[in-house]
C-alpha cells in the first residue's frame, strides 16, 4: 500500500507512472516474501505477472493494469486507479497464497496455470473485487496501515463495513496520536495562582 499517495484522505496513484510498473514491484515483493520453490523459474518470466493480472480482472479492466503506457490511464480518475491497484494487490496475494498451499509444494508451469485459472473461476475473486470497489474507504483513508487491514479483511472474505465509519480510518493513527500529544504537552494555565490552587466557578 506504500505505493499509493495518501493526500488528505484521498488515495492516488503516483503521477507519470503505470499500474503495471507499480504492480511489477509488488510482484517482486510477493515473490521474495513467499520464497516458493520455483525450479523452472516460472515466477521470473515477464508473462507470469500478466497472466496473474488477467486471472484477477475481467476483460473490461485488464488493459488498465497490463498496459505499459501512462496514456491508458488518462481517462480514469484517482479513485478508479487506486481501486484497480488495491484490487490487483489483493488478487496477487490470494494467488500467491494458493500457490503456497498447493499439493506439490513447488511452482511449475502447470501448477501456476492451474491455480490462476481456478482463481479466475472462483467466487472468492468476485467477492474480493466487489468489496474493494464498493468501499468508501478509498475516498477517505489517511494511512497505509488502515488500508492494509481492510485489504486483508477483503482477502479473507471477512466483514468490511465497519471500515466505512472507523475513526482511525478517517483521521489516521498518526494524526490522532499527534493531536493527543499536542494537547497533553500544553502547559496548564494557572491564571497567576500558586501551584495546587484552582478557580472554582460559581453560577
Amino acid at each position: 500500500m506504500n505505493c499509493l499517495v495518501f493526500d488528505m484522505g484521498r488515495l492516488a496513484v503516483p503521477q507519470e507512472t503505470t499500474l503495471m510498473s507499480l504492480l511489477s514491484r509488488c510482484f517482486a515483493l510477493f515473490t521474495n516474501i513467499y520464497s516458493l520453490e520455483d525450479p523452472q523459474n516460472v515466477l521470473s518470466k515477464p508473462s507470469s505477472l500478466e497472466r496473474m493480472l488477467c486471472s484477477i480482472f475481467d476483460t473490461a479492466s485488464r488493459a488498465f493494469v497490463t498496459e505499459t503506457s501512462p496514456r491508458v490511464l488518462a481517462g480514469l480518475d484517482d479513485h478508479d486507479k487506486a481501486c484497480l491497484f488495491v484490487q490487483a494487490v489483493a488478487g496477487m496475494a490470494m494467488i500467491f497464497q494458493r500457490l503456497n498451499v498447493a499439493d506439490d509444494q513447488t511452482v511449475s508451469s502447470s501448477t501456476f496455470l492451474r491455480e490462476t485459472q481456478l482463481f479466475a473461476e472462483s467466487d472468492q475473486r468476485g467477492h474480493m473485487l466487489e468489496k474493494i470497489e464498493a468501499s468508501s474507504l478509498l475516498n477517505s483513508c489517511y494511512t497505509a496501515s488502515v488500508m492494509a487491514d481492510f485489504v486483508m479483511a477483503a482477502i479473507e472474505d471477512r466483514e468490511t463495513r465497519h471500515y466505512e465509519n472507523l475513526p482511525l480510518g478517517r483521521l489516521g493513527e498518526d494524526l490522532l496520536s499527534d493531536s493527543v500529544a499536542w494537547v497533553s504537552d500544553r502547559p496548564c494555565k494557572t491564571n497567576g495562582l500558586p501551584w495546587g490552587f484552582t478557580i472554582l466557578a460559581i453560577n
